[in-house]
């Protein structure tokens, strides 16, 4: 009897030190390919802020919102302006790299600035901010970013009262201030999409199966 109980507590053993150094090769390979997504945003950032200062002057070769239309008008055009109804404002979006731009995300409580692309999927979550949903024109803009060390775990660690800016490809600012922390399950989209606020970041937690939700509503 003590020999088949040394036997088991031998296999009970055995079996934590697999999953200990399962563990450890785990984290260590989420902190390898969170460094590499991290070294490749801050090189995209300074293309991001150069295009924006180039935008900004007028030297962009062309409109940011990708209409290629010329920009001058004759008077007629300009007459039926005047009279006609504002057109609603579109995210500018900017291809750069082949990556389409919607401008970048600075969160000094964190010490995070990283550049956020226009929709979401698998290869722009490994290395960027993915826009989610929404605009920060109506409001109710989500964005989303993989649970990177470097990325946006540290969103965890944000206070409400902390200060959330988005600048867009023409340069316009956007100030949020943050509101509220939450988790919500892996599934519940519409509770994502939830509430009247201006702005929602959220990344997943360390076992995936939630997702950790920061919202905030213009300051």
């Amino acid at each position: 009897m003590k020999k088949s109980y040394k036997i088991l507590s031998n296999i009970l053993l055995s079996i934590g030190a697999c999953l200990i150094v399962c563990g450890a090769i785990l984290y260590g390979v989420n902190e390898h390919e969170g460094n590499r997504a991290y070294a490749m945003s801050v090189d995209e950032i300074v293309k991001v802020k150069d295009e924006i200062s180039r935008i900004k002057a007028g030297e962009a070769s062309a409109d940011p919102s990708g209409d290629t239309a010329s920009a001058g008008k004759d008077g007629a055009e300009k007459d039926a302006s005047k009279t006609a109804a504002p057109e609603k404002k579109t995210l500018p979006v900017v291809t750069i790299d082949g990556y389409p731009y919607d401008g970048y995300l600075s969160i000094p409580a964190i010490d995070l600035e990283m550049p956020v692309v226009d929709s979401c999927s698998e290869e722009y979550l490994e290395y960027f901010l993915c826009r989610f949903y929404g605009d920060p024109y109506d409001g109710g803009m989500v964005i989303a970013g993989h649970n990177y060390r470097r990325i946006f775990r540290k969103i965890k660690e944000l206070q409400v009262g902390d200060q959330v800016l988005l600048t867009t490809m023409d340069g316009e600012q956007f100030l949020y201030t943050v509101s509220d922390i939450e988790i919500i399950e892996g599934t519940g989209t519409e509770q994502m999409l939830d509430g009247n606020w201006d702005l929602t970041l959220f990344t997943c937690t360390f076992g995936g199966k939630e997702r950790y939700t920061v919202r905030c509503t213009k300051a």
